[in-house]
């Protein structure tokens, strides 16, 4: 994430730093849902996704960053579709 926000800061055109510069085009993201369940479902996702790819991959190290157990972990990556 440094690294990210110095290349920005290097090549931003103008004084500020946009989404752009860092590599988040508003443009092309997808509205975020008004269900709720959806919702919650989407940021869970999220949530179980960079816990796993922090530890690379290690579901005890996930579950503990997201504090959570193993069991409980196992049964929501079951839930959002997650192998």
């Amino acid at each position: 994430m440094e690294n990210i926000i110095k290349r920005a800061t290097i090549m931003a055109d103008g004084s500020q730093i946009t989404a752009a510069d860092l590599g988040l085009d508003a443009a092309h993201a997808e509205p975020q849902p008004f269900n709720l369940r959806q919702a919650r479902e989407n940021a869970e996702r999220l949530a179980v996704g960079r816990a796993l790819a922090h530890s690379d991959g290690s579901i005890a190290q996930a579950a503990e960053l997201l504090g959570i157990t193993r069991p409980t972990l196992y049964d929501l990556m079951a839930k959002i579709g997650m192998k």
